[in-house]
């Protein structure tokens, strides 16, 4: 899936700069490269909405092994 996520934002780097061109250039299909400057923001928005996920997926799930540890130790250290 990161892979995905990469090609994803790469594509959209790629479309949103040949819109800017397009638009720069004064292309005679700038509406049509115009409107794929659009999906490619959206591209670029994705792949990073997947990636923030990820991270605070990662972060939760380091933040839960923490507390599992402790609640772990807390119990071993009543007992003995």
């Amino acid at each position: 899936m990161k892979k995905i996520a990469v090609v994803l934002v790469l594509a959209g780097v790629i479309l949103a700069i040949l819109a800017q061109y397009a638009l720069t250039n004064d292309w005679m299909w700038f509406k049509v490269f115009h409107t794929l400057g659009f999906i490619g923001y959206i591209f670029i928005i994705s792949g990073l909405a997947y990636f923030s996920l990820w991270f605070i997926h990662q972060l939760s799930r380091d933040e839960k092994n923490r507390i599992k540890r402790y609640y772990h130790q807390q119990h071993n250290e009543t007992e003995g």
